[in-house]
C-alpha cells in the first residue's frame, strides 16, 4: 500500500516537471532518521543492565537448524539470544551456546540471554522450577532476563490453547507469578 502511494506521488510530481533527483532528495530527507541498530547497539534497562538492541529470535526455528543459527549469530557479532520454553528448542540452543563458549567464540558474560516463563507455570510455586528447567536446558548458570511470556495463565498441566477452558486471566494469580519472579531476582 505504501509503495503504491509513493509511486503515485512520484508519477504525479514527474508529470508536473519536477526533477527526479530533487524528489529523491526530498523523499530521503523525510525518511526516519533514527540511528540504525547494529549488533553492538544496546539499551539500558531500569536496573542499569545493558541489553543488546538486536538479538536472534529462536521462535519456530526448526530442530537441527537452530544450533547453526545461534552459532552463526554469535560468530557474526550478535550478543542477544531470545529463547522460551514453548519454542521447544532450548536444549539445542544450550548445546550451541556451550560449544561457542568452549571454542572461545564468545564468553558467557558477553552474551545476553533471555528466556520466558510459560503460561502453565504461573503458580508461584512453579516459577523457580520452571526457571531451573530453562537453565538446565540452556546449560547455563544464569539468565540475563527471564520474562513472563504473557499475562494469561493456563490450568496446571495445560500446554496450548486448543481447549478454551485452559485460558484465563486472574489478577491475583498474575500478582503471585510476579512475586515468584521477584524471588528469582532476590536469589540471584
Amino acid at each position: 500500500m505504501l509503495r503504491r502511494s509513493v509511486r503515485a506521488s512520484f508519477s504525479l510530481l514527474l508529470t508536473r516537471n519536477v526533477n527526479p533527483k530533487m524528489l529523491s532528495r526530498a523523499f530521503h530527507s523525510t525518511a526516519v532518521t533514527a540511528k540504525p541498530q547494529t549488533p553492538e547497539s544496546s539499551l539500558v534497562l531500569n536496573t542499569g543492565s545493558k541489553i543488546p538492541a538486536l538479538g536472534l529470535g529462536t521462535w519456530e526455528s526448526p530442530p537441527g537448524q537452530v544450533s547453526k543459527a545461534v552459532e552463526t549469530a554469535l560468530r557474526s557479532g550478535y550478543r542477544h539470544i531470545d529463547c522460551a520454553y514453548i519454542y521447544e528448542n532450548e536444549p539445542e540452543i544450550g548445546e550451541a551456546l556451550n560449544k561457542c563458549f568452549k571454542e572461545g567464540v564468545v564468553r558467557r558474560e558477553e552474551v545476553f540471554i533471555t528466556s520466558k516463563l510459560w503460561h502453565t507455570f504461573h503458580a508461584k510455586k512453579d516459577v523457580l522450577p520452571a526457571c531451573e528447567m530453562a537453565l538446565a536446558s540452556l546449560q547455563l548458570e544464569y539468565l540475563d532476563l527471564y520474562l513472563i511470556h504473557g499475562p494469561v495463565s493456563f490450568k496446571e498441566g495445560a500446554v496450548g490453547t486448543e481447549d478454551k477452558d485452559n485460558l484465563g486471566y486472574d489478577p491475583n494469580r498474575i500478582a503471585r507469578t510476579w512475586e515468584g519472579t521477584e524471588e528469582l531476582v532476590e536469589k540471584g
